[in-house]
């Protein structure tokens, strides 16, 4: 992307350094836009430290604006108040120092990575129109108040440091399609007893955190498609409530969980005769990794059965060698079904961009 001529960039530079030896306002050292639509616009090493700066500074009138390094000390309701004038309707911020985020109540989709951000501020008497909130590898604590931002799509609080979730934090969201919560250090859902529906949820993430059971007689989500509960404590794994809890379920990523014999058989059984596409470390239990194997093959008629110690072996080496080959079918289904998923969402994120020709992502 080539440095854009056209008079809103002029404007914004111009203004930056006028006003820098007045006030002391923010600090561009470099400033780019899309070239041809001028459809987005990115901020490189922005410094902004004081709501006089964001007042004396101008925004590019575009409708994705892009923050890359640099730090904004307060991104405060002024900076919010700036954005909107300006338009701007989808914010990106990547590896900028955000020290504290006050919540947009105009941007439709807000994207944080890499922010060191601690402190949000959600108003309880705003009404939030923010569909896409992805707040990534940062140092957020608690989701107090998430509950006011009752049309999210998305949200994504991947690589936190979150201890306890409230699952009454997310009923308020009839319309939320993925949930995830990866990586951070959830132990349990909050001491609620009641049942929660989220109807429209169909991707809950909740690998690498601390969970020892999961909540499943609380959960209600009807159209969910993919959970991963991978990397977590779990010793016991329901199976057969999973697919009652969940009729639509066709991926479970239950991997590096240190479930017990019982779990595991169970799950394998369970989950291949709904065609559950998943992942289960193998275990070395009492009874043969291929149960369902076994299983199937006791039904068929006229089953022959080894008359002798090296036939059975020869069997064993078979099954193994075909549970192998099914665990890697699973994990190559698993990945299609995510890049599908993946693509799903960049395809609707790409709905701001006006016109036939999509302006590439900046980030």
């Amino acid at each position: 992307m080539a440095t854009s001529s056209l008079p809103a960039t002029l404007c914004l530079i111009t203004c930056a350094i006028v006003t820098l030896q007045v006030v002391s306002a923010a600090v561009v050292r470099q400033y780019t836009c899309d070239s041809y639509f001028q459809s987005w616009c990115q901020l490189h090493n922005a410094t902004v430290h004081m709501d006089t700066e964001v007042q004396a500074s101008m925004f590019p009138r575009v409708r994705q604006l892009g923050f890359i390094y640099g730090s904004i000390g307060n991104f405060s309701h002024i900076f919010n108040n700036q954005l909107f004038k300006a338009g701007v309707l989808r914010v990106f911020a990547r590896g900028t120092r955000i020290a504290h985020l006050t919540m947009p109540s105009t941007i439709d989709q807000l994207y944080l990575r890499d922010n060191g951000l601690q402190t949000l501020e959600i108003d309880h008497r705003t009404r939030y129109t923010l569909r896409y909130l992805r707040i990534q590898m940062n140092k957020l604590r608690s989701i107090v108040r998430f509950e006011h931002l009752t049309q999210l799509l998305e949200l994504n609080l991947c690589d936190n440091l979150i201890e306890e979730v409230a699952l009454d934090t997310f009923a308020t969201m009839p319309n939320l399609r993925q949930l995830i919560l990866c990586g951070n250090h959830v132990k349990s859902f909050g001491p609620s007893t009641t049942v929660v529906h989220l109807p429209s949820l169909t991707h809950l993430d909740l690998g690498g955190n601390f969970l020892q059971r999961l909540p499943l007689e609380r959960w209600q989500l009807p159209q969910l498609i993919n959970l991963s509960v991978r990397d977590n404590l779990l010793t016991t794994l329901d199976s057969s409530q999973i697919v009652r809890r969940f009729p639509l379920l066709r991926i479970l990523d239950a991997s590096a969980n240190a479930l017990d014999c019982h779990s595991y058989h169970e799950a394998l059984q369970t989950f291949v005769n709904r065609s559950v596409v998943h992942l289960i470390d193998r275990r070395m239990c009492s009874v043969d990794d291929a149960i369902v194997l076994e299983a199937e093959e006791m039904r068929r008629p006229n089953s022959i059965q080894p008359d002798d110690r090296s036939a059975t072996l020869e069997v064993r080496h078979l099954k193994e060698r075909i549970f192998l080959q099914q665990r890697t079918i699973q994990q190559q289904r698993m990945e299609i079904e995510q890049l599908r998923a993946n693509l799903t969402t960049l395809m609707e994120q790409f709905d701001l961009v006006a016109g036939p020709a999509r302006a590439l992502d900046p980030f």
